[in-house]
């Protein structure tokens, strides 16, 4: 990453008046530390991605599935539940093969 784009992710991110700060290892000015749910969505879509390339090795699946895991349920603890518009019933099955839908 350039220092440009760090000094436009720096100014396009709000930095909260209690947020922690570490140095820039580019700069060694003060950044603030944030993790926002949009990151760890994307983090988790990136390690499935992954998972569904074979980028892993077997014996590693257990332990990236494991985290993966944690991830999703930490995702889920902090993402306000949606309500459902009227009309939209989950569906809990898939259409059978060789079936339509009409």
């Amino acid at each position: 990453m350039t220092e440009d784009n760090q000094e436009n992710i720096a100014e396009a991110t709000p930095v909260p008046a209690d947020a922690q700060m570490m140095d820039s290892p580019v700069t060694g000015e003060p950044i603030p530390i944030s993790l926002t749910g949009g990151d760890l969505t994307l983090i988790a879509n990136v390690i499935d991605l992954a998972v569904q390339r074979g980028a892993f090795k077997g014996a590693e699946a257990q332990t990236v599935g494991a985290a993966f895991n944690k991830l999703v349920s930490i995702i889920q603890a902090i993402t306000p539940a949606q309500p459902a518009a009227e009309g939209d019933a989950p569906t809990t099955e898939a259409p059978a093969e060789g079936t339509s839908e009409e």
